[in-house]
This record gives structure tokens, C-alpha cells and sequence, in this order.
């Protein structure tokens, strides 16, 4: 959808709600309500941006909101979608006319040529209100049927795993739950990672560090800085790739993160030179501030050091993999309240992290 795309027609169809969030029935509605008119739909997102809103409890502001439903439709030229901002709008009933000025004028900037509106409204109330107040030659109200589809937002917001099918992509993505593992080189937490994702039937991302080194050849100790700006860009994105495609059911696993990449470069560029320092610096705090984790799993070293090409073997004293655990966990401190360490063998760590997904997150197997 391009956003100065204008619906042209005879009537055109307004569907408004707070979409918080959006889901199938919601899309059902509005596919029916774009073949009822020739223009095709406006899809009107409502709310504010204030605590008090029903998406913001949640998470899910009016502005981001309104984003995530232009994506559900981004390829759909029969559907328009704007915000409506309710912030300032008296209660009702003295807000229906300030609100409806507002819906006139955010409808207004998408059409061109239309002669009438038809305002598809859920209650009987609204109709009601909207029919008092509008010409009835140029906007029109349609009571609609509930969707088939047996689902409300509400149902959602109070349990999102036991109705996922249900909520669109893009809102999928505030859904969900998100499990960091980390640890230094050769901790086991690559395996732990992959067995969980089994076993949950979740997706996850991989270090990417170590699919980096294998196309370019290049072990651990001669990544040069460059090269790690390459790392914490690539992580980054490789991680959000698998938790925006929403081909899960709400749960992902990631093995390594922006924090891990910025222990390897303090270790191995101690000496770097100031600039270098605060161009990776100023990198590594623009990411480690938009991750957001649910649960993050510190394995502690306490396996036998594994040389599989690529590791730089002087990093296998325990000495020094505890000293690179112990600056690890000071760079975790941003997610003190959610991380937990392990330090068993697998079958313990294993059992313990499944634990805590159950007990923290409400996930069960």
C-alpha cells in the first residue's frame, strides 16, 4: 500500500477500531466490507497514546498500531489505512461529535470522488449515536455480523499462546516470547539452543559470528574491528529476522547476542585505539538498546574447551573463560531482572531452563 494512495469510487467502506491487537476477524471483516463498496475500505485505527488506552497497557501504543495494520495491508490497493487519535475527546455522549469530525476529516485525506460512506459499527449504541448525527445521503451506517471466526482482542490480550493462530503477523512480533543464551566459546549453549528449539517447536538464531567466519575463512583472533561492526549489525538482524517473520507459535531461541560480540572485542582490543573504541561503543549501545528479551540463560564454562578451527585456543584457560563470563555478566546487567546462569551439565541445564520458561513465562510443554 503506498500512503498517499486515494480510494476512488462510488461509496467506500469505513471500518474502525482500536485493533489491539488485530487478528483474523478482524481481516475478515474488512476483506467483506471492501467488496461491499467500490472504492473499496478505509480501516481506521482509534485510541491514544496515553497510559489510559487499552493497546498501550499492553504495549501496543496507537502509532505502532497503526503501523502494524498498514502492514497487514501493504499489498492491498482496495484498503486505506489512518489513525484517528482520540487524546482530548470529551467522554461521550458530548465526544460523538468531536470524535466524528475527526473520522470525517482522517477518511477525507484518502478518497477522492466518492459520493457516500458506509460505517461498519459492531453495537447497536453506535448506530444508533452515528445515525443522529450524520447527513444520511452522504454517510451511511452498516451493522455487521460477528465474524465467524470465534475470537475477540480481548481474548488475546488476556492469553496470546492459546489463540496465536489468530493474530496477524506483524502483531505476532510483540507477542513473543523471546529466550537469550549466552556464554563464552565452547559452553555447550549452541546445543542447548538447537535441543530447546525442538523441543518447543520453536524457531532460533544461530551466532552468527560463526556462519561469518566460515564464508570469510577468518578464526577468532583475526576479526579485525571492522569486522565486529559487521558482527553486532548482522546478530542483530539476523535474530529480528526470525522473530518478525511470525512463523512461530510464540516462543524463539537465540544463541548469542549483541552483548556476547562486544565481551570478544573488549577482549581482544583492549589496546584498540580510541576512535575504534567508540565507534564499536556507540554501535553495540544503539542495538543492546532496541533487544528485547523475556528470559536470558548465562551457561557458565565448565566443559572442556573445543578447537573447531576457528577458536583462538588461548581463550581455553579457565582462568581467562571466567574472567570473559564475569565482563559478560556486567554487560548483562540491562537484563539483571530477567537473566538467570546455570552451570550444570546438560541435562541440568537443560531441565532448569525449561523449568524457568514454565514457571516465568507461562509456556509449558
Amino acid at each position: 500500500m503506498v500512503l498517499r494512495h486515494k480510494l476512488r469510487g462510488q461509496s467506500v467502506s469505513v471500518v474502525f477500531g482500536t485493533f489491539a491487537p488485530m487478528h483474523i476477524g478482524h481481516v475478515d471483516l474488512i476483506h467483506r466490507a471492501k467488496r461491499e463498496n467500490d472504492a473499496g475500505v478505509v480501516v481506521v485505527v482509534s485510541g491514544e497514546n496515553t497510559a489510559e488506552d487499552r493497546g498501550t497497557k499492553v504495549g501496543l501504543h496507537l502509532d505502532r498500531r497503526l503501523r502494524y495494520v498498514r502492514e497487514v495491508f501493504r499489498d492491498d490497493e482496495l484498503v486505506a489505512v489512518v489513525k484517528l487519535d482520540e487524546e482530548g475527546i470529551p467522554p461521550y455522549p458530548e465526544g460523538w461529535k468531536p470524535w466524528l469530525q475527526k473520522l470525517e476529516n482522517a477518511v477525507s485525506e484518502v478518497i477522492e470522488d466518492v459520493n457516500y460512506w458506509q460505517i461498519y459499527v459492531g453495537e447497536e449504541t453506535y448506530q444508533r449515536e452515528l445515525d443522529k448525527r450524520c447527513d444520511d445521503k452522504v454517510i451511511k451506517t452498516h451493522l455487521i455480523e460477528r465474524s465467524l471466526i470465534p475470537i475477540s482482542a480481548t481474548q488475546i490480550r488476556q492469553n496470546p499462546y492459546d489463540y496465536w493462530k489468530y493474530i496477524t503477523k506483524p502483531f505476532r512480533r510483540h507477542f513473543t516470547k523471546k529466550v537469550l543464551i549466552v556464554g563464552s566459546a565452547s559452553g555447550g549453549k549452541t546445543t542447548l539452543v538447537r535441543d530447546l528449539a525442538r523441543v518447543y517447536n520453536a524457531p532460533y538464531s544461530l551466532e552468527y559470528a560463526r556462519s561469518y567466519q566460515d564464508i570469510n575463512n577468518v578464526r577468532d583472533d583475526e576479526l579485525d574491528t571492522y569486522d565486529y561492526v559487521r558482527l553486532l549489525d548482522g546478530q542483530y538482524n539476523q535474530t529480528a529476522s526470525v522473530i518478525d517473520s511470525g512463523s512461530h507459535t510464540g516462543l524463539i531461541f537465540a544463541d548469542t547476542n549483541s552483548s556476547v560480540t562486544k565481551a570478544y572485542y573488549d577482549y581482544y582490543f583492549e589496546d584498540s585505539s580510541p576512535k575504534d573504541k567508540r565507534m564499536i561503543e556507540s554501535l553495540y549501545q544503539s542495538i543492546v538498546a532496541r533487544e528485547q528479551w523475556d528470559l536470558v540463560v548465562l551457561v557458565e564454562p565448565n566443559t572442556t574447551y573445543v578447537d573447531d578451527g576457528f577458536r583462538d585456543m588461548t581463550m581455553s584457560d579457565q582462568a581467562i573463560r571466567d574472567d570473559f563470563t564475569n565482563h559478560l555478566l556486567s554487560l548483562l546487567a540491562p537484563f539483571k531482572d530477567i537473566l538467570i546462569t546455570v552451570n550444570g551439565d546438560f541435562f541440568e541445564n537443560y531441565d532448569c531452563i525449561k523449568q524457568t520458561i514454565a514457571e516465568r513465562l507461562a509456556i509449558e510443554l
